[in-house]
């Protein structure tokens, strides 16, 4: 219940946030709907299913710096054990033909750190892939202002 009320407010957003200037395209409601869907897999653990949504060529940088490749971050997805739940805010999609990147803001329950995170999304033959992350641990006095 939680991500169809988060899903509605994601939605409402990105049609309604005149500040980003952002159309409301199918594309750009997709990659949203997956970013939520891909978040349901991981809370969930379900790291088979969320492999399926990822590019082959899929790499990561962690809040820490450190590259990772699809291999080695789907394995350090299974060895973690659950996680708080997050809530994704602020997102924000820009589509440039079958490219995508989303930014957004990660609020973790239980008052946990804030992640500011870019996402790259690729189509291939027609869906849409996740192809990279980048998170990184938000300044909290640091607020966007447009």
């Amino acid at each position: 219940m939680r991500c169809c009320t988060a899903l509605v407010a994601v939605v409402a957003c990105v049609v309604a946030t005149p500040s980003y200037a952002q159309s409301a395209s199918a594309d750009s409601l997709s990659i949203v709907q997956l970013e939520l869907e891909m978040m349901r897999l991981l809370e969930r653990r379900a790291i088979d299913e969320y492999a399926q949504h990822l590019a082959p060529n899929y790499a990561r940088t962690t809040q820490r710096g450190r590259f990772e490749t699809r291999d080695q971050a789907l394995a350090a997805w299974r060895a973690a054990g659950p996680g708080p739940a997050v809530t994704p805010t602020e997102l924000w999609v820009r589509v440039y033909g079958d490219a995508a990147v989303l930014t957004g803001l990660l609020v973790s329950a239980g008052g946990g750190p804030r992640i500011r995170i870019t996402k790259t999304f690729v189509r291939i033959n027609g869906r849409w892939l996740l192809a990279s992350l980048q998170g990184t641990v938000a300044d909290t006095a640091a607020v966007p202002t447009n």
